[in-house]
């Protein structure tokens, strides 16, 4: 990649290019475990002043605005000449240009993302008042800024930026994808990273999480995504309702980071695998994915739904076939499997959406009952009743109680409840 810093003070890069990881990407670097292998610079860096272009024997580039008011405007002509210059110099490689203003959309890791993949990127600094806009409408380059606040130029947001996006380059960071897993990266769902510890396990009394240290990569995984969520929830809640938003790197219009719609819709043999993922990181172990992998392949999952948001499930609930022994044998029951939402989606109504749209299911196949292992101040709402009034038992011997749900009138005794034979394998 090369970048081009368009900047009246390029002084001021000289240390953070010259310097670490910024310093390495410019170089030609060895293989520690291999000095033959050698990498080569996967990075350019050029530094272009306006002020050479001025035209004046003092290299003024500035005036003052007209309307008035304070501070001074850098000019149309020193900027627009700089910059045809910076791209004669290697004409073949289009860049795509940037300026750093205050006035610019929000800089997030999914836009650095995408610039990353550019071949070259032109990086305007602005200074003073900022620039004069109709250099701007000439040279359309996509307005970027660093926050809400004001800085006295643009070069400090340039190097913010070049450094994130130098270190997404392939070669840059040495264990190739390890930034994939950082806050608001792919890999953490644009969430917040987790907590990390290291050495000594006890410091000033306060004890590395026994987790971390249980050897469990599992369980690991899960503790790290929930102290994610968690810590996302305290302090960027507003992550939480879906993909980062943000500009293209194309300069189009930021898109809603939050889903307008969760679609509740049968689900398909395209939706496996993510059913499968979902259910694998809602519940503590894989007996879930297991059980309605089992389902599946016996036919005994007639009604399967998810939910879906922004083009991901999120959510997912599975009916199987139950028989009651004793029972009236006119009843046809589908037993409530598992029903599972993904965490960061909790919270929503999803699950209770779900579990409403399969008891409708349930009413136009005809089935007699729904039964469910859970939580009755969950289901309690949803009006769902303590399976013991009506004579049902528990054939695990565990103390949770089951839950149903009459959507017609049981007559006759009830019996001992039996559930498809793939719960038997867990």
């Amino acid at each position: 990649m090369r970048i081009d810093l368009v900047s009246l003070f390029p002084e001021m890069f000289e240390s953070v290019l010259g310097s670490s990881i910024l310093k390495r990407a410019a170089e030609a670097v060895a293989n520690p475990a291999d000095a033959s292998e050698v990498r080569e610079p996967v990075v350019s860096y050029h530094l272009h002043n306006p002020r050479e272009y001025a035209g004046n024997k003092h290299n003024k580039v500035d005036d003052t605005p007209y309307g008035g008011g304070p501070g001074m405007v850098m000019q149309c002509q020193p900027i627009y000449d700089c910059v045809m210059a910076a791209a004669a110099q290697q004409p073949e490689l289009k860049a795509t240009r940037i300026a750093v203003t205050p006035t610019g959309v929000p800089l997030n890791q999914k836009l650095v993302e995408e610039l990353s993949q550019k071949p070259r990127l032109l990086v305007l600094c602005g200074h003073y008042e900022g620039f004069d806009q109709r250099v701007l409408d000439e040279l359309e380059p996509m307005e970027v800024s660093l926050g809400d606040y004001v800085l006295t130029g643009g070069e400090l947001p340039a190097m913010v930026l070049v450094d994130a996006i130098v270190r997404l380059i392939p070669g840059v960071i040495g264990k190739q994808g390890s930034h994939h897993h950082d806050s608001f990266s792919p890999g953490l769902e644009r969430l917040l990273d987790h907590p990390h510890y290291s050495r000594p396990a006890e410091w000033k009394g306060r004890e590395v999480p026994e987790v971390l240290m249980s050897g469990d990569h599992k369980k690991i995984e899960a503790w790290r995504r929930e102290r994610s969520v968690e810590l996302t929830r305290e302090r960027r809640p507003d992550l939480l309702a879906g993909p980062l938003a943000g500009p293209s790197a194309d300069g189009s219009a930021p898109t809603s980071g939050a889903a307008d719609i969760v679609v509740i819709r049968d689900a398909c043999s395209d939706d496996h695998d993510a059913v499968d993922a979902l259910l694998r990181n809602a519940f503590e172990t894989d007996a879930e994915a297991k059980l309605v992998r089992a389902l599946r392949e016996q036919g005994d999952a007639p009604i399967e739904l998810v939910a879906e948001a922004d083009g991901r499930v999120v959510g997912s609930i599975v009916f199987s076939p139950m028989s009651v022994e004793g029972g009236d044998g006119r009843l046809r029951p589908l037993g409530l499997a598992p029903v599972a939402v993904d965490p960061l989606w909790q919270g929503k109504g999803i699950g209770k959406a779900l579990i409403q749209q399969g008891l409708r299911e349930c009413e136009d196949v005809r089935a007699g009952a729904v039964f469910v292992l859970g939580e009755p101040r969950y289901y309690g709402p949803l009006g769902f009743e303590t399976a013991s009034g009506h004579g049902f038992s528990n054939p695990f011997g565990v103390d949770e109680p089951f839950q149903i749900r009459l959507l017609r009138p049981l007559n006759g005794p009830a019996g001992r409840v039996r559930y498809a034979p793939a719960f038997e394998a867990l």
